[in-house]
């Protein structure tokens, strides 16, 4: 009964937004606007910061919305409130970009010239999502995704590997033709040479002279994560502990393991000597760097039911993956690991291992909006992510 009501308010609500729409789309198209639009966060990423400083350097007028839809009557009314002002500049702009599903960019008839890049809010994808876990306990619900049009409408997908355009190929549902390998304007971040180190020990003295271990698990849906496990083990005398939760996760930690916001998870995987995860795509940025990462996979046979994984952490990292916390710190302590693993991992992950990626999507947007290049040839190769 509860899903049946679900459905029929969906329907409902779809029907009211395309009507909405059909007078929305009478208004001109600003050639110049490219919109980006984000429920990951309530602000911009660092990838859309890279996007939006490119596109106003070629003149391009951007907008940035951001929102991500939070519990409660009130706040759930608010959204609906605020979708009507995405799509108003969806309406209006000649391109869109989007790092994850976002409702009117799916569920809508759009305008033929409109051109929709979705570069995705993480680097590659360990465990599965999309329609690769339709009706799986951790995944979405047919109905709900047909109705909801789950990730229709993407003219390309931006990925960082071959392997990983064929992952997407099953997540979104998409033609392999139209993912493109130009990779993520967040390599360019991770690759700038700036170190936050000297900063980081300056806001927390309490870490000099020690090395850094930070967890970033991934998120469950119905289950925290095991991070009281991970602090009985740690010695507080030779490592300083940094837990960072994923943003949607409510679990409190202990103040003494948390760090300030300022410092976004890409720049924590600078500061961190050892890096430790689960399923995370943490796991692809910090191979960038080529820090050592451990798997903490405690309750994996329970995780591929419930989720899949796309990538066999086991055998492609088999001396970072362990099942129990007191044999990584053993690993750690002794440098039982084998680095050479994580550096053919990067390798056959991230392809687009260069400073480029941010223009590269920035060309793409260009030549997909029929700007005029002064090389198209060369461009075109660019775009086909040839290095």
């Amino acid at each position: 009964m509860k899903e049946k009501l679900t459905i029929c308010i969906l329907e409902i609500g779809k029907i009211v937004l395309n009507i909405i729409y059909v007078f929305l789309k009478l208004l001109p198209i600003n050639e110049n606007k490219v919109t980006l639009l984000s429920r990951q966060a309530n602000t911009p990423s660092i990838d859309y910061e890279l996007l939006t400083n490119e596109l106003i350097s070629r003149n391009k007028k951007t907008v940035v919305l951001c929102k991500k839809i939070e519990s409660g009557i009130l706040k759930k009314i608010s959204y609906c409130i605020y979708i009507l002002k995405c799509m108003y500049h969806i309406a209006t702009s000649k391109a869109c970009i989007v790092d994850g599903y976002f409702i009117p960019i799916s569920i809508l008839k759009h305008k033929k010239k409109l051109k929709i890049i979705q570069i995705w809010h993480a680097l590659g994808a360990i465990k599965k999502f999309g329609y690769d876990v339709i009706n799986r306990k951790e995944g979405s619900n047919y109905k709900i995704a047909r109705i909801m049009k789950m990730h229709k409408n993407y003219d390309y997908v931006t990925s960082a590997s071959e392997i990983t355009k064929k992952i997407y190929e099953k997540s979104f549902g998409i033609p392999e033709e139209r993912i493109v390998k130009i990779g993520m304007p967040r390599i360019d971040y991770i690759l700038d040479e700036k170190d936050f180190k000297q900063e980081y020990i300056k806001d927390y003295p309490q870490a000099k002279g020690k090395k850094i271990i930070l967890y970033v698990p991934t998120f469950r849906k119905e289950k925290t994560s095991n991070f009281q496990e991970i602090i009985k083990c740690i010695d507080d005398a030779n490592y300083n502990l940094i837990i960072r939760l994923h943003p949607i996760e409510q679990t409190r930690v202990d103040a003494k393991y948390t760090v300030n916001d300022k410092y976004l998870t890409i720049d924590l995987i600078k500061i961190a000597d050892y890096i430790i995860t689960d399923y995370s795509a943490v796991a692809f940025e910090a191979a960038l760097l080529d820090k050592p990462i451990f798997f903490y996979l405690y309750d994996k046979k329970e995780y591929e039911v419930n989720r899949g994984l796309n990538i066999n952490i086991d055998k492609e990292l088999p001396s970072f993956t362990f099942y129990n916390f007191e044999n990584i710190i053993n690993a750690i302590n002794n440098i039982e690991y084998n680095i050479n693993e994580i550096i053919k991992f990067k390798e056959k992950y991230i392809e687009t291992r260069d400073k480029n990626n941010t223009k590269r999507i920035c060309d793409l947007i260009e030549n997909r909006l029929g700007a005029e290049l002064h090389d198209k040839e060369e461009s075109k190769s660019t775009i086909n992510g040839i290095f």
